[in-house]
């Protein structure tokens, strides 16, 4: 069935081949390729409908209303979606204007793509309004925030959420929708705001006081925000719960299952406007503080020291449960048993993870455990593959940190789906049996390394090389092992956590290999070994099991090199200029090496190498691996 959208077309339907309505003439193939297949929703301003481009379903958004206001703010919705980049929210594809036939006005057209699952009103009356508990509160209150700071970052917010503007995915992704009602903070704007010419949009039981007068602020987001966990954690509508006696919203009485803590922050939001939390990162900061304190990291015993001959050797190990507890939030892979996924066999493993001070003094010593699997090469030699649970970070380094560099900035949330990574950087023996494995052309070095050891890092390696290395792994193996995605590097870096370093407020040359000659914050001197050591001698780990993430040997990322995160993905994937994917355009190290400053080997900084030969000795690698089978 292929629809006419034409307001006054009387028989609307057609066959999918025909090009013209039948019964008004009017086009049926949108902008030469959009084909209305059936209506979804319609209203007094106008209707929504499926269509489809080469099979692909997307929704298409029309004004029938030709107002001077309703398409003005038609056409900064169109406009206000194709500006954000962000998973949670709807991807504007193009708008166009349409004229059908024999109709006096046009129709306003706004292509998006397609949202699939319930709004939290049907999710909520669909399990019988029962209040979600509060571990989901806290996930769903990071995403929408973080939704928000890409809204409000660029000047807009968004004036009507609630809960039948939030559509949860299949995936567990919030999506806000609807931005029809999106203002822009511009000094238009103000001026309107001061002669009283802003038009009011009013949700009774989510729309705070000033917006109702015409007075709203990005501000007037979070009220809202407030009121919709309100709705989500009693089950109830805020307007309910409302004691006009006491001018209170009597809601905590109806959610005993949450903490203090959430509660708290939850009646932040609802305050008077000069109250409330100023920004987003506010509230991501308060909302990293709760999570913290609901979910603090777990002690356990002790392991032996974890040694590389124990990762090369065809180590035999029991299985366990995912132990990873972290400092940051993370949303977890849905499938929890990530072998189903992969077809391997996991193993587990414990390891060490210390914090220290601004003086580099460990202040914490904790036992980790989680899983990884054994890639055996030949030879003897195995390369253990780390799992690394997806999740959220904030990727880049605030301006105040020590050593931040504009290349840094802005920081910005990032989705990253689950990986496995190498426990260590390639070893010189891991290089050599590969490299050895097929013939290729040209052939790569077994041994191109200045300094000599079968378990120390393999270096002088080109961005190029270590993608055939990793090309030669995947054929070996039928996984797809590659670099790591610039977003993924920093990570599995952080694992969780926000200072320079995971180690904490810096290093030491007891836990990396740097220059110690020089010094980042108040700890002392350390030694200046000139030279690569053993990998994961230090016998220390960050919180996902990841060992010499700082220092030792720089480490190749996939992207291309950016100046700054300005316009870079959200969702983990390499950034790559597509016009020159596999030409000599700088690519992106991190990670810092044996010969550098504690201040570069930072969990944020960035450098970029051109990618092809004259390789210094301070360049390796470490592969990943993609969860799903190749």
């Amino acid at each position: 069935m292929s629809l006419c959208i034409n307001p006054g077309c009387t028989q609307p339907g057609n066959p999918d081949t025909d090009l013209f309505c039948s019964s008004c003439g009017s086009e049926l193939l949108l902008a030469g390729r959009y084909r209305v297949s059936r209506l979804l929703g319609e209203g007094g301003f106008g209707r929504i409908y499926e269509v489809t481009h080469k099979g692909i379903a997307k929704v298409l958004k029309i004004l029938i209303n030709d107002e001077p206001k309703a398409v003005e703010l038609f056409e900064q919705e169109a406009r206000v979606l194709t500006q954000l980049n962000h998973p949670g929210i709807p991807k504007g594809e193009e708008n166009f204007t349409f004229f059908p036939r024999n109709h006096q006005t046009p129709l306003y057209c706004l292509v998006m793509e397609k949202i699939s699952g319930l709004n939290l009103e049907e999710y909520q009356k669909k399990r019988g309004n029962r209040p979600i508990d509060e571990k989901l509160a806290l996930d769903w209150l990071f995403q929408i925030v973080d939704i928000l700071q890409a809204v409000h970052q660029k000047n807009f917010f968004h004036r009507d959420i609630k809960p039948s503007n939030i559509i949860l995915r299949p995936d567990g992704q919030l999506v806000l929708i609807d931005f029809g009602t999106v203002r822009q903070v511009t000094e238009t704007y103000m001026l309107k705001q001061s002669a009283g010419n802003v038009t009011s949009m009013i949700s009774p039981g989510y729309t705070p006081l000033e917006q109702i007068h015409g007075q709203a602020v990005p501000q007037s987001d979070f009220y809202a925000l407030g009121r919709t966990f309100v709705y989500l954690l009693t089950g109830q509508e805020p307007s309910n719960l409302y004691d006009a006696g006491n001018d209170i919203l009597m809601w905590r009485p109806h959610a005993p299952h949450i903490c203090s803590e959430l509660g708290d922050f939850i009646d932040s939001l609802m305050v008077r406007v000069y109250q409330r939390p100023k920004d987003t990162q506010v509230l991501l900061e308060k909302l990293q503080a709760i999570n913290s304190e609901l979910n603090p990291s777990r002690p356990s015993q002790k392991p032996d020291d974890s040694t590389v001959n124990r990762a090369q050797s065809n180590h035999v190990g029991g299985f366990g449960s995912l132990g990873i507890a972290v400092a940051g939030f993370f949303n977890q892979f849905q499938n929890s048993d990530p072998s189903s996924v992969m077809g391997v066999i996991l193993k587990s493993f414990d390891f060490d993870v210390v914090t220290l001070d601004k003086y580099g003094d460990i202040v914490k010593r904790r036992c980790h455990q989680t899983k990884y699997f054994t890639e055996y090469l030949g030879n003897g030699l195995g390369l253990d593959m780390v799992y690394i649970p997806g999740g959220r970070f904030l990727m880049g380094s605030p301006e105040t940190e020590k050593g931040h560099s504009d290349d840094e900035s802005p920081q910005h949330w990032v989705r990253v789906s689950p990986f496995y990574m190498g426990k260590f950087t390639v070893t010189q023996a891991q290089w050599r049996t590969v490299a050895t494995l097929f013939q290729v052309s040209p052939p790569l070095n077994p041994q191109p390394s200045k300094f000599k050891g079968d378990t120390l890092p393999v270096e002088k390696v080109s961005w190029y090389e270590a993608m055939k290395f990793c090309a030669i792994l995947s054929r070996l193996t039928g996984r797809n092992y590659r670099l790591p995605t610039e977003a993924e590097w920093e990570y599995a870096c952080r694992a969780g956590t926000s200072t320079p370093f995971h180690f904490g407020e810096t290093i030491t040359t007891e836990v990396a290999n740097y220059d110690g000659h020089c010094r980042y914050s108040s700890e002392p001197e350390g030694v200046y070994r000139k030279q690569t050591t053993r990998v994961g001698s230090f016998g220390l780990a960050n919180s996902f099991g990841l060992y010499d993430m700082h220092g030792n040997v720089w480490e190749w990322c996939s992207d291309h090199w950016y100046p700054n995160y300005l316009s870079a993905p959200v969702d983990g994937s390499a950034w790559l200029n597509s016009i020159n994917n596999y030409d000599n355009h700088y690519r992106i190290l991190r990670g810092g090496s044996w010969d550098i400053i504690p201040g570069i080997c930072r969990s944020a900084c960035r450098f970029s190498y051109i990618p092809a030969d004259d390789i210094d000795v301070n360049i390796g690698f470490r592969v990943v691996c993609d969860v799903t089978m190749a």
